[in-house]
């Protein structure tokens, strides 16, 4: 579901998870309900069978996710995740459903000079295929620059699609009818992760991490964290707008493995004061391009989790 646009004051903060678990019947033994041998004596009585509980945050593949068994969540972007135009998330997705195996569709890309251009498109096609297609259709110079961005331009929020992302599966995620698109553009900072990876963790946003390593350099240990498949804990100010509210209030975030959160009291860590705010590991991350404008944001920066 999508989460109130954030605004951090000078620095930006950038991930976290909650399992839910599901009760389900195992399936039913082989022969069916217990046969009587040749008709003599009483029927053999069949045991009830245990309940297991399924630790996995997904569904069993036989069940459909029921809406009334997952809590309501005020939904700041109603446009965006929901064709009804309801204001509360009552479900994990709700667009034009996940395309099939084997189906071909057509997906609409435009240019920044406004050319809208016809692709065809399967269900395992990447956005990095597009990409790569979209450059030898337009001639352009072939470089890894080369972007798709989906933009959502009622809600002015726009982001860039990671190269492994199915592009029918995010296309599916979409409202009917809503205003939303693909543009090809380049976006030079696409892998700037990888090429200045120790400029977007400056060293006063580490700093939890750095004083528990002081033997290590920033840039040393910023580099250990990567090469392990982790991040170090992120932290710094941002603003908040609540869902149903104006007013934008200045709260202390960190970043950690198991989500991102703020403090209610100043800076304090106490977990008294840590208040959970979202999960990153199945969310996007979607840029305020008009935040002042439509959102009254402090500062020209905004993002949105969804």
């Amino acid at each position: 579901g999508a989460r109130p646009p954030l605004s951090p004051p000078t620095d930006d903060a950038m991930e976290g998870g909650a399992q839910q678990s599901s009760l389900w019947e195992p399936p039913e033994q082989e022969g069916g309900p217990a046969e009587r041998d040749g008709g003599e004596g009483p029927p053999e009585l069949r045991r009830s069978q245990p309940l297991f509980i399924h630790g996995s945050s997904r569904q069993p593949p036989q069940e459909e996710p029921r809406a009334s068994s997952l809590p309501s969540i005020p939904n700041p972007f109603p446009e965006l995740c929901s064709p009804s135009n309801s204001p509360i998330l009552s479900s994990p997705a709700l667009g034009q459903g996940p395309p099939r195996e084997g189906t071909s569709h057509v997906v609409k890309v435009f240019g920044e000079d406004g050319a809208c251009r016809s692709l065809e498109a399967s269900a395992g096609t990447t956005a990095r295929q597009l990409c790569e297609t979209l450059v030898r259709r337009t001639r352009a110079l072939h470089d890894h620059s080369w972007a798709l961005v989906e933009l959502h331009q009622h809600l002015a929020l726009e982001r860039c699609l990671e190269d492994h992302e199915s592009v029918l599966e995010v296309q599916s995620s979409w409202a009917p009818g809503a205003d939303s698109r693909f543009v090809f553009r380049k976006n030079f900072a696409k892998y700037e992760l990888f090429k200045s990876s120790t400029l977007l963790f400056p060293e006063v946003m580490v700093s939890s991490c750095l004083e528990a390593n002081k033997s290590m350099a920033h840039s040393e240990l910023i580099q250990n964290f990567l090469n392990s498949g982790s991040c170090p804990e992120v932290q710094g100010f941002l603003h908040l707008r609540e869902a149903g509210r104006k007013v934008w209030k200045r709260f202390h975030f960190s970043l950690r493995r198991s989500g991102l959160y703020y403090s209610t009291k100043g800076t304090s860590k106490d977990p008294r004061h840590l208040q959970y705010f979202a999960d990153l590991t199945e969310s996007n991350i979607y840029y305020v391009t008009q935040g002042k404008k439509l959102y009254g944001t402090p500062t020209e920066f905004g993002f949105c989790i969804k």
